[in-house]
């Protein structure tokens, strides 16, 4: 415990001192680095020693801080050292690319964001170990608030501060369920300590509620369809780093606050488990058919997300269906394949979004349907790009196939091991998965065949140059941790499978890891040996093509002799055939002239997917509050006396109220 203290006290100090240095750059970006660079490592440098412990489930560090209105608690375990792994790390790599991301930016104040960047690496760390409802709370609006101004960083553009203001409303929404629960569950227990909460039996009624109350609260961090419409505004206005570290780490505090729940709860109705696969394959397959309809890159990353959280409650609600019917195995691989895919969501969209950063930074723009042909131009960033793209779409040899396959174990194990009930949606829960890794892989080779494949659209990609080894090294460390996981996950497993244990309050056998390790390593090891047949043929060919004759002549262009970049695909008319498919869900519309004849004049098309939550259910519910709000400003007379008639009148009902 003393290294996550002593981090945070780093932390702290950095976040001062770059306030306080505001007139000079260099010192405060030295600074920033520093404490950056430190904090992060001895975060990191605590999660592993809480994980690597044999034979403990739960730590037992306690700091405990007395203040006037109660106790705050902190505590490390393995659950939430899991997550702190994860935010120490892409915080760390996304930091020091956003150094040099923002180093030649004169028109704002760095220093003041640097600020920022430590205050929200506080407060997730804070929430990840708060062992009390009152701090966990604290950290929360901590986390909402620095958010925000890290996300308006541009403010000068009203879409901006359009998205920061959305993030607020959606996140205090969800607090005011967050906070409904915790009181509930405080007067249950008597106590607004999570130990103590866990010691208590909770009736299913009220667990029911709680549980409600939860998906609520969280679901909106989270990004759950239909709670997600701050996401997709959020993540595209941010700065590239801060997109990623929002992405891969902020949104995963839903996820965490749930199995925080879970963890006090334990007893939960059937239905409960019911709710999250349902959400999960809503928020699957919901996301990746809004993103196949996006052309702006980091929108289409941003709903990336949203398929992604759907992929890890998938793994959540198997495990907690395992759970209520006692199968313990079940509920130790769904829960250890949600963890894990958190890790790895957090490693490749992290990389994802600052591959993005990079792209907008050397082309100045995120359109997608204006690029094309950047791979030689962009070397460094294209082949990350590409890694990260087969990461997220859970190809062997990567991360993302590793957690994938654990919750596709688990949603096995339920289809044959449970009743009916259960092998019916986790049949269905297979298929939504199968159909989310298929329409992931059409996306990204949308988005990567239109970016870097091909010739360019209309940018003028003679000036394109590849960005700073700042910007490039933190990608490449990210695009390691990706590769690694995928041929040697044995390590990261055990590390999901310890904080799996901590919600099942069971005991890990080094047999039980073997069961589950086994056939990822033979997956591993017979695709390495197909590879290397596959480099060894290549090498051959190569070899023998020196002593043959090889005529080369331009590619047929179907009639004509000179083609042009216009008659590329795009990235809309690529994804058109599967929105068709989907037209009647995703309200997808195609406006515009389409060209005629033998000899067309000129023609333009453009197509969008409607946003179903955000048009039809709460825009609608946004015009009608600030319609009645605006109404009611009658009652701001401005007269003093009318202000104390009100106080007077509002002490007077209390008063009744209490009498009677």
């Amino acid at each position: 415990m003393s290294f996550f203290l002593s981090s945070l006290v780093i932390l702290c100090a950095g976040a001062l001192l770059s306030v306080l240095l505001t007139r000079s750059r260099r010192v405060s970006g030295a600074v920033f680095l520093g404490t950056l660079i430190s904090g992060c490592c001895l975060g990191a440098a605590a999660a592993v020693g809480v994980l690597l412990r044999p034979g403990r489930i739960h730590g037992d560090y306690r700091w405990n801080f007395r203040m006037p209105l109660g106790e705050f608690r902190l505590g490390l375990e393995p659950l939430g050292a899991f997550f702190l792994l994860a935010i120490a790390v892409l915080f760390l790599w996304a930091g020091i690319y956003g150094y040099d991301y923002l180093k030649h930016d004169g028109k704002k104040n760095v220093s003041v964001h640097y600020a920022l960047y430590h205050l929200l690496l506080i407060a997730l760390m804070l929430i990840v170990t708060a062992k009390n409802a009152v701090l966990f709370l604290v950290a929360w609006e901590l986390m909402t608030v620095s958010s925000y101004f890290l996300i308006v960083f541009y403010d000068e553009r009203e879409a901006v501060r359009k998205a920061g203001y959305l993030n607020l409303i959606a996140t205090h929404t969800g607090t005011f369920c967050l906070l409904i629960m915790f009181l509930l569950m405080g007067h249950h227990t008597g106590s607004l300590n999570f130990d103590q909460m866990a010691l208590a039996s909770f009736p299913l009624p009220l667990a029911g509620v709680l549980f409600v109350l939860a998906v609520l609260g969280f679901g909106v961090k989270a990004g759950f369809i239909p709670l997600h419409i701050w996401l997709p505004h959020a993540h595209p206005a941010a700065p590239s780093h801060v997109s990623a570290v929002l992405s891969g780490v902020m949104i995963k505090m839903g996820i965490y606050g749930l199995m925080r729940v879970i963890l006090i709860v334990k007893g939960f109705p059937e239905w409960c488990a019911v709710v999250l696969l349902l959400i999960g394959m809503t928020s699957g397959v919901g996301g990746v058919l809004y993103a196949l309809g996006q052309h702006e890159i980091k929108k289409l990353l941003a709903y990336h997300s949203i398929e992604n959280i759907g992929i890890i409650t998938l793994g959540l609600g198997i495990g907690l269906w395992g759970q209520i019917v006692h199968n313990e195995f079940t509920a130790l691989i769904g829960y250890a394949g949600a963890l894990l895919h958190v890790f790895n969501h957090a490693m490749f969209k992290g990389l994802l979004f600052l591959s993005a950063g990079s792209l907008i930074r050397a082309t100045g723009t995120g359109e997608i349907d204006q690029m094309g042909g950047l791979l030689k131009k962009l070397p460094w960033t294209g082949h990350l790009f590409l890694a990260g793209s087969l990461a997220i779409c859970g190809l062997p040899l990567f991360n993302g196939f590793v957690s994938e396959w654990l919750v596709y174990r688990a949603l096995f194990e339920g289809m044959f091991q449970f009743k009916l009930n259960a092998v019916v949606w986790s049949s269905l829960a297979i298929i939504s998965l199968a159909l989310i890794g298929g329409l992931a892989a059409a996306c990204f080779a949308k988005a990567f065949g239109a970016v870097f494949l091909g010739n360019s659209r209309s940018l003028d990609i003679t000036r394109v140059k590849e960005n700073s080894a700042l910007m490039r090294v933190p990608m490449a460390v990210l695009g390691g941790i990706c590769v690694w996981i995928g041929l040697f996950p044995a390590m990261m497993v055990s590390f999901a499978l310890r904080g799996a244990a901590a919600m099942t309050a069971s005991a890990i056998s080094p047999a039980t890891e073997e069961m589950i390790a086994a056939p990822l390593k033979t997956v591993v090891l017979v695709l390495l040996v197909v590879i290397a047949v596959m480099a060894v043929l290549t090498l051959f060919k190569r070899i023998s093509m020196r002593f043959l004759p090889v005529a080369k002549a331009p590619t047929w262009g179907c009639g004509y002799s000179v083609p042009t970049a216009r008659m590329q695909y795009t990235a809309a008319s690529f994804a058109q055939p599967l929105l068709d498919i989907f037209r009647n869900v995703l309200g997808y519309q195609v406006k515009g002239n389409k060209p005629k004849g033998y000899f067309p004049v000129e023609g333009k098309i453009s197509s969008r997917v409607t946003e179903a939550s955000e048009d039809f259910i709460f825009r609608p519910a946004f015009e009608l509050i600030k319609s009645v709000s605006a109404r009611l400003k009658i009652i701001q007379s401005g007269y003093t006396q009318l202000y104390l008639f009100y106080i007077f009148a509002f002490l007077l009902i209390l008063l009744i109220w209490k009498m009677v």
